[in-house]
């Protein structure tokens, strides 16, 4: 089968660090592995973009639009680049239609993005069949960042078009589809959450040990890795290693990442007087983050929103380390509590009881960890997802 990966975002990179990057390299590896054919279209790709709207700014253009926005009302302003959006969207499905005459794909494989509707558009235009990944509520998630255009309602209307016209729907978790109501529009529709690609664990380019590092080998080290935002709440992970410090609990943090807050995070640690309890790596490459996990006694991620699929604790699984992981319903939909790990609120109280629970436990945290792994490596692969994705095309004619 011939399959055109298509991500009209303008600014989404295959090569992001981040777990949007991880997702769509793993995708398309997957198709790869199940042996069909795949091309790609990344629209935040600059370098093989044939339009000018995702170039990097000039100074001039920037200098215009600070200007702009100190004067220009915000819902003009969010106006304007929803426009801009609009005809961004054009411009893609233009080099899309292109690509598919070029490559005959019998099936485009989108990723969503906030009122693009040009993926789907081709595909019905064009007679190819159409699967749209839906990874967050978009028009809800941009008016929360960036507040509300006149086009907001055309974005919601652009949103439920696409849904409905896609041949198949697949959404990170049950919870998302039900914001956006798309078990009730959706010709066909799939749950597929985050997951990992057995293996990748084992293709490290360096490791590192705790002396490495400067971290003591009795201490019981917590660690958290990924992109440090405000919405992973490594804040609680900091406030419970305080806590616990000042019981004199030889406890530690690890923190594998980097992020807009962390400079925020590290004077906290200061304030607290556990500066050198808080060992901060930085960002590291992909293929070093499982060995760094492995140091650690057990692995967290203290927050999470209400519908994502949270790629860690997937990828935490193949540390083989017990995972405390965040009460939200699409985290209890993959994991069990006192099962798989521990499922605590993200308050620094809960996390405080679950890493002296499983200090206290070690047999039981590894019961935990072999657990998940299991359970991980048996329900939740890319290779897996990617077969979900076209399940109703393996045996198909194109339609005319």
């Amino acid at each position: 089968m011939k399959i055109l990966y298509f991500s009209p975002h303008p600014h989404l990179k295959l090569q992001a660090s981040t777990g949007y990057g991880t997702h769509m390299r793993e995708m398309i590896r997957a198709f790869e592995e199940l042996g069909h054919e795949v091309k790609f279209f990344i629209g935040g790709e600059t370098k093989s973009s044939p339009t000018p709207s995702v170039q990097s700014d000039s100074p001039q253009t920037n200098l215009w639009k600070s200007l702009l926005k100190r004067f220009v009302p915000h819902i003009v302003w969010e106006t304007i680049k929803d426009a801009q959006l609009i005809r961004t969207d054009n411009q893609r499905g233009q080099v899309l239609e292109r690509m598919c005459l070029d490559f005959a794909p019998d099936v485009i494989y989108e990723r969503s993005h906030y009122g693009m509707a040009s993926g789907v558009m081709i595909a019905q235009k064009l007679g190819i069949h159409h699967v749209l990944e839906v990874n967050s509520p978009n028009v809800q998630e941009r008016i929360q960042l960036s507040g509300t255009s006149w086009l907001s309602g055309k974005a919601k209307k652009a949103d439920n078009y696409i849904f409905s016209q896609s041949d198949h729907v697949l959404t990170v978790s049950t919870r998302l589809a039900e914001m956006l109501d798309i078990p009730a529009v959706s010709k066909d529709w799939s749950v597929t959450p985050n997951a990992i690609r057995p293996g990748q664990e084992l293709q490290e380019s360096e490791t590192k040990t705790r002396s490495d590092l400067g971290i003591n080998e009795s201490t019981f080290l917590v660690g958290f890795i990924g992109s440090i935002f405000e919405w992973h709440g490594v804040d609680l992970l900091i406030d419970a290693i305080g806590f616990l410090r000042a019981k004199n609990v030889n406890v530690s943090a690890l923190i594998v990442g980097d992020g807009v807050i962390k400079d925020d995070l590290i004077q906290q640690s200061q304030t607290l007087g556990i500066k050198n309890h808080i060992v901060w790596t930085g960002t590291v490459p992909h293929d070093q983050i499982h060995g760094l996990g492995k140091l650690c006694d057990c692995l967290i991620m203290p927050k999470t929103n209400m519908y994502g699929s949270p790629v860690k604790i997937f990828e935490y699984a193949l540390c083989h380390k017990p995972v405390i992981a965040p009460d939200a319903s699409p985290v209890r939909e993959v994991m069990e509590n006192n099962a798989h790990g521990l499922i605590v609120p993200p308050d620094a109280s809960e996390i405080t009881r679950a890493i002296v629970h499983l200090k206290n436990n070690s047999q039981l945290g590894a019961e935990y960890a072999n657990n998940w792994r299991q359970k991980v490596l048996c329900q939740h692969t890319w290779k897996q997802n990617a077969a979900v994705a076209l399940v109703r095309f393996t045996n198909f004619e194109t339609r005319n």
